[in-house]
């Protein structure tokens, strides 16, 4: 019965968090990612001096090409980090009923990052494949390290060993914080703790820690990384571009002076508090967990106090950090009432991935039929092309304006020299609705919402030169 219950449970925050990587348009750098710059960029070995994410890259290029992987690739990373906090949850209480409170707090948590960091991670499929699934391995060695510590009835066949030796490389070429953060971890265990763990489980945080470094070594002999040094990439500094834009100039460019100083006395406050509340636990094991996902989470920040650009993508592994502490201890807490808790918090995950499921359904209906209006107006002989705006940039990274998405343009505008006007949302919804209502001929579809923009855009003008 548990097992069921749980396999259904993590089956449902599959389903939700995959459709949304389905359904979620191409966006940014995705439209790139997709097309010709995509299809070429390791056949013709771009990927040797443009950055040493090999596998984050290879992800994207997939994802944007077929749609099922982004359906598999959401669902499977999502589920996992999700999963992954309720085992080292387990490590340090055996769960009293099925054992998914804490996962269930977790999946909210997820479904409602702040959505400057939603935004540019699931709401954008470049930012996800590389700082999504980097979040993985740093949970699962805080895991081996609460299982392996001073137990000696520990085995690991080399199978095992072996398969998580190449994770432990393949995890590195992802996301540059990542990869360090990941050394710094593989590193602070064999130097303070290897005295802690037998032989089973040393041999593998030794292979775990050459892994780490080889990994490392592989995204950093990059040619991207050399320019960075010698301070000759176009995009990437070590000490801040002119734009300013490492983690402070970021803070201080993004959010007025007020919000700032609430962000930082909220995240001084969350910070004190678990430091004073861990420091009265007896538990050394729950000790562990609270100070070190605190310390991955500043680990994680600490290289945009040099490197830029820093965006709030990049935020997404201390948010995860952050959240896990509390969906852990909330757990620990208050895990008598699960029975009571579980399926309260359950259904609101429900209602909330419901929610956004349907909004990232309504951001694919808008870029897909965005592209259709602006192929036939690619036929249309006139002066102006009419831009499809989303309902809102709220969930989905949008760098530009759609009448100024350059890439967008490149990609499926033919006479660039014409003057781009955007259309509302409600504007064109309601030009689609009234076009579907005169015609059931999809091949006359288009026309016939054409003729309605077209009025709207008339209207429009009429009121405003009054």
């Amino acid at each position: 019965m548990k097992r069921t219950t749980k396999l259904s449970f993590y089956i449902i925050l599959f389903i939700v968090f995959g459709l949304i990587g389905f359904w979620m348009p191409l966006t940014g750098d995705d439209l790139n990612w997709g097309s010709y710059w995509g299809h070429n960029y390791f056949p013709e070995g771009h990927f040797l001096t443009y950055d040493g994410r090999y596998l984050g890259d290879l992800l994207v290029i997939v994802m944007t090409k077929v749609k099922p992987v982004a359906f598999l690739a959401y669902g499977l990373f999502s589920t996992l980090i999700v999963y992954m906090i309720q085992k080292i949850h387990d490590q340090l209480s055996k769960p009293k009923f099925i054992g998914l409170f804490t996962a269930s707090i977790m999946a909210v948590f997820l479904i409602i990052a702040p959505k400057s960091i939603f935004r540019q991670t699931l709401g954008w499929h470049a930012g996800f494949a590389n700082y999504v699934p980097s979040v993985i391995f740093p949970l699962f060695l805080l895991y081996l390290f609460l299982k392996n510590y001073d137990r000696k009835d520990v085995h690991y066949y080399r199978t095992i060993t072996f398969l998580t030796f190449l994770a432990s490389i393949a995890t590195q070429m992802f996301a540059e914080h990542m990869t360090l953060l990941n050394c710094f971890i593989s590193v602070v265990i064999w130097l303070f703790f290897r005295k802690h763990f037998y032989d089973g489980a040393k041999r593998l945080f030794n292979y775990i820690l050459l892994g780490n470094f080889i990994g490392a070594i592989l995204m950093f002999i990059n040619g991207a990384y050399i320019k960075v040094l010698t301070g000759t990439d176009s995009y990437r500094h070590v000490t801040g571009s002119n734009a300013g834009d490492t983690i402070i100039s970021y803070m201080r460019n993004t959010y007025t002076p007020k919000f700032l100083a609430l962000i930082i006395v909220a995240g001084l406050i969350f910070v004190t508090a678990v430091v004073l509340y861990t420091y009265r636990l007896k538990d050394f094991k729950r000790k562990v967990v609270n100070y070190t996902l605190l310390i991955f989470a500043a680990v994680a920040l600490a290289p945009f106090l040099v490197v830029s650009p820093f965006g709030s993508r990049c935020m997404f592994t201390s948010f995860v950090f952050g959240a896990a502490i509390i969906a852990i201890n909330l757990d620990l807490i208050s895990g008598r009432f699960e029975k009571l808790l579980l399926p309260i918090m359950t259904i609101i995950f429900l209602i909330l991935g419901i929610r956004m499921d349907s909004l990232a359904h309504d951001y694919g209906r808008s870029f897909n039929t965005s592209i259709d209006y602006t192929n036939y107006q690619n036929t249309v002989d006139r002066d102006t092309y009419y831009m499809l705006q989303y309902r809102d940039t709220n969930y989905i990274w949008l760098p530009a304006p759609v009448e100024n998405d350059a890439v967008y343009n490149a990609l499926y505008v033919r006479h660039p020299e014409r003057k781009f006007v955007a259309i509302n949302y409600w504007d064109w919804t309601d030009a689609m609705r009234k076009a579907k209502a005169k015609t059931h001929n999809r091949d006359d579809l288009m026309k016939s919402f054409d003729k309605q923009i077209k009025h709207k855009v008339k209207l429009i003008n009429e009121k405003n030169n009054k």
